[in-house]
């Protein structure tokens, strides 16, 4: 009688606890958190979720309208308030078509339902007072999922402590400080003045009430549009002020750093010197060509970027490479196992067979410094061969990837490493501890380097890093399980790049008017550039 196949984690006996289940996961092989670290430095006060800037300045007067009209302490009565302000300014963007607004999609439901009016009570919490299914899961809404962070560390609100020293879990705008250019309660007031008297009245009235209708919402978002800033605004000056500022105005630091400053003027020259729309990945991969080198000179903020982007290639093409191996151990294998040693043996003969049939090898026996890296592509058409290919093709043009990077940073790599310890970015499984190690593998052959690197920097980096993350739960990160050196796929994940926070920074930049609509600069931009040179 024919058996049903076993697959995945599926199993036929009692177990006395409960299953390992497997989850998607991130950062397969952990070599990402160098990078996150880099454009922490770069760009602080901003992530990847704040995708609108005028929230900075609308959370700025929402908490100071908290302190004045509920005057509660109790963090409970603040998150209400502050989920029912966001709610109503989602269904403004949902009911104008705004896009970037936070809870826009839920509200977006609500509006197809026809209803003539929508209770903001049961749009931000449930009847037992939980928040699943609600505009906003997260129990702090939008703001303490994404805003908290970063506007704490830009210098706009702050949390009171009490009598004993603790954290009150309350937040309030902070006041005007010596030396600081912009405060939670300057651009509180500047949003203050971009409101009408009646729709302030009516969004505390919607508020209070707990419903707000079609009308209603309609009248509110010439002022509660948070994808429009007037330039002539003393909120958009602010605002653009607060972006030049260093880079922690409340931390006291000498000197004082201003990467987020030079970050935003070095994408404006970038558009401006290559007449282009301006991305997030043209300018990183732009910072790693010029190899972090501005007017003929080193540049602070240009080598971080640039140190991001090698980091970058680095983590991309080892996950290619274990992305593409995983697929291959797939052809071979199927659901079924392999033997380890088998599947690095005939993936890495695979790889030196097509190297020495392209040419980009002359023998079996060559070695690692024999590679003729000058014909090999640049890193970024690499990155997009590596996109179009899968299984074992991609497992070369990542080692390709590698071999080129050495040959092209080598003679950069101790000033990047003083540059990185000095700002506590990186670390021992970075892009520079491989390559300042590498002298090692110069008289490998490549079958040596293939198999050393397949077996200790892919599938047991893979093991080490799934089972830090499973910690001491029973959720797997795991691609393969191997068991008596027998090895099975069970599932794969691709390589990517990291989320560098440029993009939303260009997202604040057009929301101020200095880059269009396509990305690129403008007059006023370009007036600011000049002013800030």
């Amino acid at each position: 009688m024919a058996t049903k196949v076993l697959d995945k984690n599926e199993a036929r006996l009692p177990f006395f606890g409960d299953k390992m289940s497997f989850v998607i996961g991130l950062d397969p092989l952990g070599l990402q958190n160098p990078s996150a670290q880099a454009y922490s430095y770069l760009l602080p006060g901003l992530n990847n979720v704040t995708g609108r800037i005028r929230n900075y300045s609308f959370y700025c007067w929402l908490l100071a309208e908290y302190a004045k009209r509920i005057k509660s302490s109790d963090p409970k009565e603040q998150k209400a308030f502050i989920r029912k302000a966001e709610y109503i300014i989602a269904l403004i963007a949902a009911k104008s078509e705004i896009l970037g607004i936070s809870g826009s999609l839920y509200a977006t439901h609500r509006l197809n339902e026809n209803l003539a009016e929508f209770n903001l009570n049961t749009g931000t919490y449930n009847a037992d007072g939980s928040t699943v299914g609600t505009y906003w899961q997260y129990d702090s809404g939008v703001f303490g999922q994404y805003y908290i962070g970063s506007l704490r560390q830009i210098g706009l609100i702050e949390e009171p402590i009490n009598d004993k020293g603790q954290p009150m879990g309350i937040y309030r705008r902070t006041a005007k400080r010596e030396n600081q250019k912009v405060s939670g309660e300057e651009l509180a007031t500047a949003f203050d003045k971009n409101i009408s008297a009646p729709n302030k009245q009516l969004f505390f009235n919607c508020l209070e009430k707990g419903t707000i209708d079609h009308d209603q919402l309609i009248d509110l978002t010439p002022d509660f549009n948070m994808a429009q800033i007037r330039p002539d605004t003393e909120e958009a000056q602010l605002l653009l002020m607060l972006l030049l500022d260093v880079d922690e105005p409340l931390t006291v630091k000498e000197p004082p750093e201003s990467m987020r400053n030079e970050t935003l003027l070095h994408v404006l020259r970038f558009s401006k010197n290559h007449n282009k729309p301006v991305g997030s990945r043209l300018f990183t991969m732009y910072a790693y060509e010029v190899k972090g080198r501005h007017e003929n000179a080193t540049d602070a903020c240009l080598s971080g970027w640039y140190y991001y982007q090698f980091n970058e290639y680095w983590q991309f093409s080892c996950t290619a490479i274990f992305n593409g191996l995983l697929d291959f151990l797939d052809e071979l294998a199927g659901p079924g196992w392999k033997p380890v040693h088998e599947l690095i043996q005939q993936a890495s003969d695979t790889i030196i067979e097509i190297l020495v049939n392209e040419g980009m090898q002359e023998a079996t026996s060559a070695t690692i410094s024999s590679i003729n890296t000058s014909a090999i592509l640049p890193e970024s058409e690499l990155y997009s061969e590596i996109e179009a290919f899968q299984g074992i093709e991609r497992v070369i043009l990542g080692f390709l990837l590698i071999w080129k990077m050495h040959d092209e940073n080598k003679e950069n790599l101790i000033w990047l490493k003083d540059y990185t310890k000095k700002r506590e970015i990186g670390g021992g499984n970075d892009v520079l501890s491989f390559y300042l190690g590498y002298d090692r593998y110069k008289n490998f052959s490549i079958k040596s380097f293939l198999d050393d690197f397949l077996l200790k920097r892919i599938i047991q980096r893979h093991q080490k890093v799934a089972y830090h993350k499973m910690g001491n739960g029973s959720q797997s990160t795991q691609k393969f399980i191997i068991e008596e050196n027998y090895i099975r796929k069970i599932g794969n994940f691709g390589p990517g790049f990291t989320g560098p926070r440029v993009g939303n920074l260009i997202a604040f930049l057009q929301d101020l008017h200095l880059l269009d609509s396509s990305r690129q600069l403008t007059e006023y931009g370009e007036l600011v550039l000049i002013e800030n040179n």
